[in-house]
């Protein structure tokens, strides 16, 4: 009979446990949306979630008193159980004690901790009303107790741990947690990298380069003008005066309209310099933040991009900035993505010259440390190693790498051969 009532009292302790295990996490995971809902309910259990989630410090410290109390009676209880079965079978006390201490462990661990916190965090908004009924109570009990600790702890750690800024990295590491503990979606928490890195990239990573502008030429007639803007889909495209380092201005497609025609008849004359607007001009080097203020300041979407000579090194715009936070946008008049890699073999693939070192590492899955490197692409990587323009078929190695240059283009490498012999030689640095 004794036993009996022994084992009844250490399972309603681990119930209890259970609760307040679950407690802790149900009512701290409930965002900012979960609250709202809670507060347009008229229900008696919603106000008691918010009643108690008024001074969370103290409500953490209520649970935590609360789950100490009964996983401390439940052990006792336990232990005092198993001391008079291993009387009344003679066990060894070593080997009792050992077991007890293993078995507990693991039911209180599986029982009381683990599983009450999965359901928790599925169900918050129900589990914080079921156990709102009974832990309001205890906290009202606890409050002066609670509030004591939590002014103590307060101080302790304002006194041995300054506050300090979170830095970029701090922000980043808890989005990883919050992915890890299931409280952020994978979107979320690339979102949050995202922005936090937004901050240090400069125009010189996210400008199109200058080989790859469209732009007209001041010489250029109406109708190869449209033709320009019908096959680039531009809207908005540099003006320039025999070269690019010559850029006059940035001409707006809707500004071409009332040119067309002119008393009623086509017209085949126009001052592009008379309906281009004022270019802005900005250096590679700048932070995409300070270019986004700039764009906002000025209600411009185009930049060019300038090398420390002056001259013309890329073109940026809102577009690109804003990809940079939320990855690509794309409409229904864009075309299809260009791959600029192909799987030609195992551990194999044929590059784009164009295609970024970061996104080598993420295909080939290495670890080559990009920025020390003043350069972002494959082409530039190339280079590089070879010091000039390589002819076709070049090869070098580079950290487990064998790169052989398929394709060149004048005075440009348009694709390479990119094939990873030795992973750990990679892994080991940039």
């Amino acid at each position: 009979m004794t036993l009996a009532v022994e084992f009844l009292i250490f399972c309603l302790l681990l119930g209890a446990s259970a609760m307040f295990s679950g407690s802790e996490v149900a009512l701290f995971s409930l965002d900012w949306s979960a609250r709202d809902l809670l507060a347009e309910s008229t229900d008696k259990a919603s106000k008691r979630v918010l009643k108690l989630l008024e001074h969370p410090r103290e409500l953490l410290v209520s649970i935590l008193i609360l789950n100490t109390i009964v996983n401390v009676a439940a052990a006792m209880i336990a232990a005092v159980a198993t001391a008079q079965v291993a009387l009344a079978f003679q066990w060894n006390p070593v080997l009792t004690v050992i077991l007890e201490v293993i078995v507990l462990a693991f039911v209180i661990l599986v029982v009381s901790e683990i599983t009450p916190k999965l359901l928790a965090r599925r169900n918050s908004i129900r589990f914080s009303r079921h156990v709102s009924t009974v832990l309001l109570p205890f906290h009202k009990i606890l409050h002066p107790l609670s509030r004591s600790i939590s002014g103590l702890t307060k101080s302790l750690h304002g006194r041995f741990s300054p506050l300090r800024p979170l830095s970029g990295d701090d922000v980043k590491v808890m989005a990883e947690i919050g992915e890890a503990h299931g409280t952020l979606e994978e979107a979320e928490r690339e979102l949050i990298h995202s922005i936090v890195e937004f901050g240090e990239t400069t125009v010189k990573e996210v400008m199109v380069s200058r080989l790859d502008i469209i732009a007209i030429e001041v010489s250029t007639g109406i109708d190869d003008a449209l033709e320009i803007i019908r096959s680039s889909s531009h809207s908005r495209l540099p003006l320039y005066v025999e070269h690019l380092d010559n850029i006059l201005g940035i001409i707006h497609a809707k500004d071409l309209l009332p040119n067309l025609t002119h008393n009623g008849e086509p017209n085949r004359a126009v001052n592009w310099q008379s309906i281009a607007r004022k270019a802005i001009f900005v250096p590679t080097g700048k932070k995409l933040d300070d270019l986004l203020k700039e764009f906002q300041a000025t209600k411009t979407h185009v930049a060019i991009a300038v090398d420390e000579y002056g001259g013309t090194a890329g073109l940026v715009t809102l577009e690109d900035i804003l990809e940079e936070i939320v990855g690509d946008i794309r409409d229904e008049y864009d075309d299809a993505e260009e791959a600029l890699y192909e799987k030609i073999g195992k551990n194999a693939y044929r590059c784009d010259a164009r295609l970024d070192l970061d996104d080598l590492n993420d295909i080939l899955g290495l670890a080559i440390d990009t920025d020390v490197f003043d350069f972002e692409t494959l082409g530039g990587l190339i280079l590089h190693l070879s010091g000039a323009i390589p002819p076709v078929n070049d090869v070098f190695t580079y950290h487990g790498l064998k790169i052989t240059v398929k394709e060149v283009d004048d005075r440009r490498i348009k694709s390479a051969d990119v094939v990873l012999i030795d992973r750990d030689v990679t892994s080991s640095g940039g």
